[in-house]
C-alpha cells in the first residue's frame, strides 16, 4: 500500500530521509506521526529509525543537531519541528521506567517491537510505502489501545506506560485493550506509585485539555487509581480549560507559581460563589471563565463583558452589579445604554439613587 503525506514539514522530512539513502541507508518515518496524520490531527515531532548505526548518522549530519550515542540517537530541530534519527534498537533491561541496556536492531520490524501500542508502529518508506507489520491499522479502525508483546512485562519494566495508555485513551477516545483492563483491576494499580510526580502532572495536563475528562474520572473511579495518581476528587465539572479542572482536585502534584497562582485563584472564586463585574478587572480571562464554568455564571460573565466593552463617555456613578438586581441578563446591554442617554438627555440624575430608581420603573 502507497501512502502519501501532505504537511509542512513534508520537504525537511523527506530531505533527511533521502541523504540517509543517499549514504547508502534505508530509513522510515515512524510511530506517533504516522498516527496523528492517520487521525487527521497535526504533529510537530517526526521519528525517523534507520539502520545507519549512530557514528554515520552523526557524521552525515555533522552539527545540525545533537547526538545522544549512547541511546543511538540524534536529535534535530527547525522550523518549530523536531526530528529523531535512532538507530534500529532493542531495549533489553529496565530501571526506573528507562531503558538502560540497549543494543542494535537488525531490521525494522525488531525496533518496532520495542514500542508500547500497536497505534503507534507504523511506518512510511521515503517513497511512501505503508507499512503495518502489527495490526496497527486495524487497532487504529476500532478505536483500541492496545500493548504491543506481552501486557505485564511492557506495563512492569516502565510504569509511565499505563498513564500513556489511559491519556491515549481519553485524548483520542479509544477503548483500552482487555488485557491492558485486566492488569489495571487485577490490583496493579498501585504501580502508578513509581511514576514521577511531574510525569503525571504533564500526562493529566493533556488529558484535561482535552475532551475525554470524563472518561478519565470514570477509569479512575473505577479502578481505584486516584490515590496512585495523587489526586482526590468529588464531582467535576467541564471547564473552560484544564485550570479550572485542577481547581476542583486536591493533589500534592507539583504546579509552576503561575499555574498554582490560576489554580487558586479559580478556587477563590468558587467559594465565593459568585463574580462581580471587577473580578473582570482584577483576574485573567483563564481565571474568570473557568470560574464561570464552574458555577454555571457564564451568561453573567458575558453581559459584563458587554457592558465593559460599551466604552460609555461618561462615568456612571453606580456598581454595573446593581443592573442585575433588576434587569435580565440578556438585556443588561440595552438597559446600560438606556441608562447612559437618560443622564446625558437630563432625565436622570447621575447617582446611585435615581439610576436604581430608574432601573426598578423600566420595562424591557
Amino acid at each position: 500500500m502507497t501512502f502519501f503525506i501532505s504537511c509542512d514539514n513534508i520537504i525537511i522530512m523527506k530531505e533527511i530521509m533521502n541523504i540517509l539513502y543517499e549514504n547508502g541507508y534505508e530509513s522510515y518515518v515512524v510511530g506517533g506521526f504516522v498516527r496523528d496524520y492517520l487521525l487527521g490531527f497535526s504533529s510537530k515531532d517526526i521519528d525517523i529509525c534507520t539502520n545507519a548505526p549512530i557514528d554515520e548518522i552523526i557524521r552525515i549530519f555533522g552539527d545540525r543537531g545533537v547526538s545522544y550515542p549512547k541511546y543511538y540517537a540524534y536529535h534535530i530541530e527547525e522550523d518549530g519541528f523536531t526530528y529523531d534519527i535512532t538507530t534500529y534498537r532493542k531495549e533489553l533491561k529496565y530501571r526506573k521506567n528507562k531503558p538502560i541496556s540497549l543494543e542494535i536492531a537488525d531490521d525494522l520490524g525488531t525496533d518496532l517491537l520495542r514500542r508500547d501500542f500497536t497505534i503507534n508502529t507504523f511506518a512510511i518508506s521515503k517513497d511512501g510505502l505503508f507499512i503495518d507489520t502489527l495490526g496497527a491499522r486495524k487497532d487504529l479502525n476500532s478505536r483500541l489501545i492496545k500493548v504491543v508483546g506481552d501486557t505485564n512485562k511492557k506495563f512492569k519494566e516502565d510504569k509511565t506506560r499505563i498513564l500513556r495508555a489511559i491519556r491515549f485513551a481519553c485524548t483520542l477516545d479509544f477503548d483500552l485493550d482487555r488485557q491492558i483492563l485486566d492488569f489495571i483491576s487485577n490490583k496493579n494499580a498501585y504501580l502508578l506509585n513509581e511514576v514521577p510526580k511531574e510525569y503525571k502532572k504533564n500526562e493529566l495536563d493533556k488529558i484535561f485539555d482535552s475532551s475525554g475528562t470524563d472518561k478519565f474520572f470514570f477509569l479512575v473511579k473505577r479502578y481505584g487509581m486516584g490515590k496512585y495518581l495523587n489526586i482526590k476528587f468529588n464531582k467535576i465539572i467541564k471547564s473552560y480549560n484544564r485550570f479550572g479542572i485542577w481547581a476542583q482536585i486536591e493533589t500534592d502534584l507539583p504546579f509552576p507559581k503561575k499555574e498554582r497562582h490560576i489554580i487558586d485563584s479559580i478556587k477563590s472564586l468558587i467559594e465565593k460563589k459568585d463574580i462581580n463585574f471587577f473580578d473582570l478587572s482584577l483576574y485573567s480571562s483563564d481565571i474568570i471563565y473557568n470560574a464561570a464554568s464552574i458555577l454555571g455564571l457564564e451568561k453573567k460573565v458575558k453581559a459584563f463583558e458587554d457592558i465593559r466593552n460599551l466604552h460609555s463617555i461618561i462615568d456612571m456613578d453606580i456598581d454595573p452589579d446593581v443592573f442585575f438586581k433588576y434587569v435580565r441578563l440578556e438585556d443588561i446591554k440595552k438597559a446600560y445604554k438606556l441608562v447612559e442617554r437618560s443622564i446625558m438627555e437630563g432625565y436622570i440624575q447621575n447617582n446611585k439613587k435615581s439610576i436604581e430608581k430608574y432601573l426598578k420603573e423600566i420595562r424591557l
